[in-house]
């Protein structure tokens, strides 16, 4: 942190529920930051499996505990009481990198910058410390549109001042997985002046229970439905963007293709005429799309 800035009170949310496992490492990812002025909410939708055991031995946090509708619904909880100037999101499993605060920090001390994200990292492993670095997430910088779209938006990555939530909303809950994707779309859609840290800051545990990074085929299937739902939303509206509307579109397209093949490989042809529906619906030349891919699958095959 620059010692002539005085620090920004940062708030970090840790939404959680039956984290016992990994949200020890969470926090002390956080307090081994040093960052001088820091709030730590944990909003917990309920755990029975000793997280809220684990919490108390942190006097420090601000801990929310009831129910909850999901992860969306604990984020808007802790939002409304946090205090600091700019927002972080720590999800339970996951750590922040060495220094995210204090660069984040110095990264606001820039006037009418109302968003910064920076890199991430996924990783696999007991814990932070013995980590295998499996994939790297470059950040958004400028062009959080082509990232909310065609790239991995990172949410966790960035920071965000407290005042873009009243302007252009709080997550909508309605979500199961996709609400940091749609809020970020929305940021990107809102004209707010977001920047880039050019540092790591944030790494994402990969585990078989992580919503993100599980990789089942039931958290895959709601993936899919819910940007099926998010990019139909967004292309009905009339003051969307020409970029937006290509980018959202070529998004739709992409996943709509994916899943068409998946469901004529499996031969679930319901599904296959739902997805072809859907793609066609925004893109007049889905049908082509589909049939040249297939074609390269059978010529794939010989």
């Amino acid at each position: 942190m620059n010692p002539r800035i005085a620090a920004p009170r940062i708030t970090v949310i840790t939404p959680c529920l039956n984290s016992a496992h990994y949200i020890g490492e969470a926090i002390e990812s956080v307090l081994l930051q040093g960052y001088p002025n820091i709030e730590h909410i944990v909003a917990d939708g309920g755990s029975t499996d000793g997280t809220l055991e684990i919490l108390k031995r942190y006097p420090h946090l601000k801990v929310l505990a009831g129910p909850d509708t999901g992860v969306y619904d604990a984020l808007n909880r802790a939002l409304e009481t946090a205090t600091g100037e700019i927002i972080g999101i720590l999800n339970s499993d996951d750590c922040y990198a060495r220094d995210a605060l204090s660069s984040a920090g110095d990264g606001f001390s820039e006037d009418g910058v109302m968003a910064l994200g920076g890199n991430a990292v996924a990783f696999r492993g007991a814990s932070n410390a013995a980590a295998d670095e499996v994939v790297r997430f470059t950040g958004a910088g400028e062009d959080v549109l082509y990232h909310a779209t065609l790239g991995n938006p990172s949410m966790n990555a960035w920071f965000f001042r407290a005042a873009v939530f009243s302007q252009i909303g709080v997550f909508d809950a309605s979500y199961r997985v996709a609400g940091d994707r749609e809020f970020m779309l929305r940021l990107a859609c809102s004209g707010l002046r977001c920047g880039h840290i050019s540092k790591l800051m944030y790494r994402y545990r990969i585990h078989p229970g992580s919503l993100t990074f599980g990789g089942s085929e039931a958290i895959w299937d709601t993936i899919v439905s819910e940007h099926h739902r998010m990019t139909a939303d967004y292309l009905r509206r009339a003051a969307l963007s020409k970029r937006a509307r290509c980018l959202i579109t070529r998004s739709r397209t992409r996943e709509t293709l994916q899943m068409a093949i998946r469901s004529a490989r499996s031969r679930r042809w319901g599904q296959l005429v739902f997805y072809a529906t859907a793609g066609m619906r925004y893109d007049p030349i889905w049908p082509l799309r589909f049939a040249r891919h297939m074609l390269a699958a059978l010529g794939a095959r010989r």
